[in-house]
């Protein structure tokens, strides 16, 4: 790469620099299956590490990396993040916490693609997860737009973060956030939550009573509504 004191004195090096790099980016995108990367690094807990050693850059977000999915997300998505762990609330204030989104670090940080999910495909998923634990409660959910999410910077004006479309049998409008390999110090990954958390409308929880205007919430089984 150029260094900053060559790019101002060539801009046409920059250019070319620039657009060979962006080229180099469509061939890993073409020589890559995306798919298979996903499944090698599902349950992995370093997940987010084994698809950037990879597919760097976002390489395949421009590439479907599930067959259950009808198609790679969109920039003009709403993306969803569902709240049901007790550990992300502030039990004095009430609040959310920004470590709702910790996992983009790790694992992948889990979404729901809400423009594109059916009713019923959400009520599958809400009621699968609550199944899971006694404790998980439906506390609600933080809606943001996949625009604002790609557009959160790193160092040098590099991406932060990667949006997936990771489908799954019984949750096809599942997707996850990944930090890119930009993101290293622990002060970067401090400063993506915060953006992350800004990009989710500051944390400001869409009740599950309101969200979609309660449809979901209203053919939740009793026993599920109950947990508060």
């Amino acid at each position: 790469m150029l260094s900053s004191s060559t790019r101002k004195i060539c801009p046409l090096c920059s250019l070319l620099s620039s657009g060979l790099k962006q080229f180099l980016y469509w061939l890993i995108g073409r020589s890559i299956d995306c798919r298979a990367i996903n499944q090698r690094a599902g349950g992995n807990e370093h997940r987010v590490n084994a698809i950037n050693a990879v597919a760097p850059d976002c390489a395949c977000e421009k590439f479907r990396m599930s067959k259950h999915s009808a198609c790679p997300v969109c920039e003009s998505e709403t993306l969803a993040r569902f709240v049901f762990l007790p550990i992300h609330i502030n039990e004095r204030t009430g609040q959310l916490k920004p470590s709702c989104f910790s996992h983009v670090h790790s694992k992948g940080c889990s979404i729901q693609r809400d423009s594109v999910a059916r009713l019923d495909e959400l009520l599958t998923f809400v009621e699968t997860f609550l199944g899971r634990k006694d404790e998980y409660v439906w506390r609600g959910v933080l809606c943001g737009g996949c625009r604002d999410v790609r557009s959160i910077k790193a160092i040098e004006g590099h991406r932060a973060v990667c949006v997936y479309d990771t489908a799954e049998p019984e949750n096809p409008a599942h997707g996850e956030l990944c930090q890119t390999h930009y993101i290293i110090e622990e002060a970067d990954q401090l400063e993506l939550k915060r953006n992350l958390f800004a990009a989710f409308g500051d944390g400001s929880i869409i009740q599950p009573s309101e969200y979609r205007n309660g449809a979901v919430w209203q053919q939740l089984p009793q026993h599920l509504r109950a947990r508060r």
